[in-house]
């Protein structure tokens, strides 16, 4: 199996990264860039959309797989609100 360690500090290290976990909510341009990211150094992820509805705000959930046992999960809100994937539902 490959070693991602220098990869993975890479990802982490990026600017692209540091952006879309400090943001409140992200722009799409921000999210394409990380995957860019993961794709250049060989990183396996899983991307889930939510679209919205009347009651739950559009977002994405980002999945990178360090190895077997250990992964990176984030929420990626595209507007204020809960999502599908935060478990929070608007008052």
């Amino acid at each position: 199996m490959k070693d991602y360690r220098k990869e993975l500090e890479f990802l982490l290290a990026s600017d692209a990264f540091k952006n879309i976990l400090n943001a409140d909510v992200i722009k799409l341009c921000q999210l394409n860039a990380v995957l860019a990211l993961l794709v250049k150094v060989g990183i396996p992820f899983d991307l889930a959309y939510s679209p919205g509805t009347r009651r739950e705000a559009a977002a994405i959930e980002l999945v990178v797989f360090i190895n077997p046992t250990t992964t990176l999960n984030s929420v990626l809100d595209l507007e204020p609100g809960g999502s599908i994937f935060s478990g929070n539902i608007l008052p």
